[in-house]
């Protein structure tokens, strides 16, 4: 059963409240309606509520701004020591009460992210030492659930699709001899490494089968694994399943008879595929929110990637250079827009990237050179360094507006996240023969943002049917 936030009780009242905040024209404009690049472009900060973008200007330093609405969506609320610079400023006693609304609004709307308490277990030394403190806190918790439902279950084989380094399969196999584990992934080099290291470990082939196919919702995988399966029933699992890997095998877990249970963790949601003509098997795929005619923009989407509350506090003494790194980038947009230029990327299709080095963030007119030298940008149609330093004094002031610009959309992100896990949530529930459906903040929050885990399991004796 889903862990609705507090205020709720009915998972439809909560659906239909979740879906209406992100369709309406504000949270769609922060959201992708004006991307942060193209602020300068369109004005966005006037967008804004006046009494807002007053109140935010007031500040001495926007940094401190920007902390106070991170902090305001903190589930642990605002009571850490380090919280007090911009908790205990005077300006944040006079914060616009309908920012504080629009606020508790945001946050009453996100699923908890606070660990469901739970055992893990002590990785030996031979498998932490090659995982970093934060897969292997997730591994050392993910195997242990993992472990506990085959037991209840009375399963023996486990399928883990996206399998990648082989973190969870290895450790699978290594810690449980009693499964069989089917990793499955579609790179060969990665494969081939998880291969190398369990032949280290001494598993043997046939309690670890590595299988280099690409997960892409197809029958021909479906049957592969119910072929591996020899009749038996199969746990799905998958440790961070990014973007639409997740929803192919929450359709594997539903329609393939030898799959009894379901255990994956999601991420990159900006590489989930909307619905369309072409993808009629796209996001969302639950009736309930297609019945709502729920979108989420590609900048939406990337929201959901963002964890805010693990950003680094400010440091008041030091220069914000990722706040100039945003300025400059939107002054760019803007300087491409006033001179029609159009660069590779314009039609749809991905534009180069670049890396700026520190020399380049001196000032404006070096970074636009980088950037247009990296985006091939004819020299005919370039501005002269007169041009280029005039729009730098004029925007020098909006480096704060950008950056809380900015923070306004990554403060959607858990909502936009709760959109997504609902939806998985729902299709599931839809599916006949399936039970136990449930969304579990599995990892410290704190470490692993993408700590929702969608768990289901199916009716003894019966197989669900799409």
């Amino acid at each position: 059963m889903l862990d609705l936030p507090g205020a709720y009780e009915d998972l439809e009242n909560y659906t239909d409240d979740l879906c209406s905040f992100i369709d309406t024209p504000f949270v769609r404009q922060i959201t992708g309606g004006i991307h942060v690049n193209d602020a300068l472009i369109h004005n966005a900060w006037d967008g804004l509520p006046a009494e807002w973008t007053k109140w935010w200007s007031s500040w001495p330093d926007h940094r401190l701004a920007q902390q106070d609405l991170i902090d305001s969506i903190d589930e642990d609320g605002i009571n850490r020591a380090d919280k007090s610079e911009s908790t205990d400023h005077e300006l944040f006693r006079s914060r616009p009460e309908s920012l504080s609304n629009w606020l508790s609004q945001l946050k009453g709307l996100a699923l908890t992210r606070t660990q469901k308490p739970g055992k893990t277990v002590i990785l030996p030394e031979v498998l932490e030492t090659r995982m970093k403190t934060k897969k292997s806190a997730e591994v050392a918790r993910a195997t242990k659930l993992i472990r506990d439902i085959c037991e209840s279950r009375g399963i023996r084989r486990v399928v883990d699709m996206g399998s990648g380094q082989g973190y969870l399969s290895i450790s699978l196999a290594y810690l449980f001899p009693e499964l069989q584990i089917l990793a499955i992934d579609g790179s060969e080099s990665q494969i081939a490494g998880s291969q190398a290291f369990a032949d280290t470990l001494g598993i043997p082939k046939h309690r670890l089968t590595q299988m280099v196919h690409w997960i892409d919702g197809s029958v021909a995988l479906a049957d592969k694994v119910q072929d591996w399966s020899a009749g038996e029933k199969c746990i799905l699992v998958g440790l961070h399943a990014c973007g639409n890997l997740s929803e192919h095998m929450i359709r594997y877990f539903a329609t393939v008879s030898c799959m009894d249970a379901l255990a994956v963790v999601g991420c990159c949601y900006n590489h989930i595929v909307p619905r369309s003509a072409g993808r009629p098997e796209g996001f969302p795929i639950s009736d309930a929110l297609r019945g709502r005619n729920v979108t989420l923009s590609p900048t939406a989407l990337m929201t959901g990637c963002q964890a805010p509350n693990n950003w680094p506090r400010p440091d008041s003494q030091a220069l914000s250079m990722f706040g100039r790194r945003r300025l400059y980038r939107a002054i760019l947009e803007k300087v491409f827009h006033d001179h029609g230029i159009r660069v590779a990327g314009d039609d749809g299709s991905e534009r180069p990237t670049w890396g700026i080095r520190k020399g380049e963030m001196v000032n404006f007119t070096a970074f636009a050179h980088r950037a247009m030298d990296c985006l091939r940008v004819d020299a005919a149609q370039r501005p002269n360094d007169e041009q280029l330093r005039a729009y730098e004094d004029e925007y020098r002031d909006w480096e704060g507006r950008i950056a809380i610009l900015w923070t306004l959309s990554v403060l959607c992100c858990k909502v936009v996240e709760s959109v997504i896990a609902v939806d998985r949530y729902r299709f599931l529930a839809e599916r006949q023969g399936v039970q136990g459906v449930d969304v579990v903040p599995v990892f410290d929050a704190g470490i692993s943002p993408r700590n929702l885990m969608i768990v289901a399991t199916k009716d003894q004796g019966m197989n669900a049917v799409d």
